[in-house]
């Protein structure tokens, strides 16, 4: 076994590469390398949308719909693609309102994710990061001037946005989003839980809405309703 007294005749080799062997075991170096890994968006390893392969296992070839919510709730709550073990008592509220109301009107054979990929739709994100609820309200209210600081350069939505027939835009801040997009997604100022929406962007193949939660589950007839009319005008889920 070599000693480290050979290593010093070597011009103060071992000098350096003794305290460099140390602090490649130290809790700093440990904390930093975690750093360097990790997205400089929002800290996470990688964001769901990636975790959970959603473009190889839940994008089909043939886009029908994109529809952009917000992003991803924070807190451990389960992500859209994360399939739920029972989708009778499904968590996550803008899923279980999407399966089963395009269920109920027959554009899925079933209310499961499957059949929504079946189908055509696909789910993202204008913001991909997990946030507090506090992170969104901020950024809810800086969208509805078109002022949110996350969604200045959303490019991660302009492959599906560009083959997506028709897009479902889901409140303010995929509003925004789009409007950073798209030229055809007007910046005006709208207030987008009155009328006239949900409603088309007009001259468009965008359609927004209010995000579907339980607090307007009583609109949600009212939402897919002017949805599927606005589908069937673009030639959409047929007749």
């Amino acid at each position: 076994m070599a000693s480290t007294k050979g290593y010093k005749t070597i011009s103060g080799i071992a000098e350096f590469f003794v305290p460099l062997q140390e602090s490649l075991h130290s809790d700093n170096f440990l904390y930093k390398s975690k750093r360097e890994i990790s997205l400089s968006c929002c800290g996470y390893r990688s964001h769901c949308y990636e975790q959970f392969e959603v473009e190889r296992k839940w994008r089909l070839h043939q886009l029908r719909c994109l529809i952009v919510g917000e992003n991803p709730s924070g807190g451990g709550q389960p992500y859209f693609y994360e399939e739920p073990i029972n989708y009778d008592n499904d968590s996550v509220i803008v899923r279980r309102s999407l399966l089963q109301n395009l269920y109920e009107r027959e554009i899925l054979d079933s209310a499961i994710l499957t059949e929504f990929r079946e189908a055509g739709f696909l789910f993202d994100h204008a913001i991909r990061c997990r946030m507090s609820k506090d992170e969104v309200k901020k950024e809810r209210q800086r969208a509805q001037q078109y002022k949110s600081d996350r969604v200045q350069n959303p490019t991660h939505l302009l492959p599906t946005v560009r083959k997506a027939p028709i897009v479902w835009v889901m409140g303010h801040v995929a509003s925004n989003a789009m409007a950073n997009l798209d030229p055809a997604f007007p910046k005006e100022k709208r207030r987008i839980s009155c009328d006239p929406f949900p409603c088309p962007v007009p001259g468009s193949r965008y359609f927004l809405s209010e995000y579907l939660t339980r607090w307007n589950k009583h609109k949600w007839p009212e939402i897919f309703a002017a949805f599927l009319t606005f589908a069937r005008t673009k030639d959409v889920f047929g007749q």
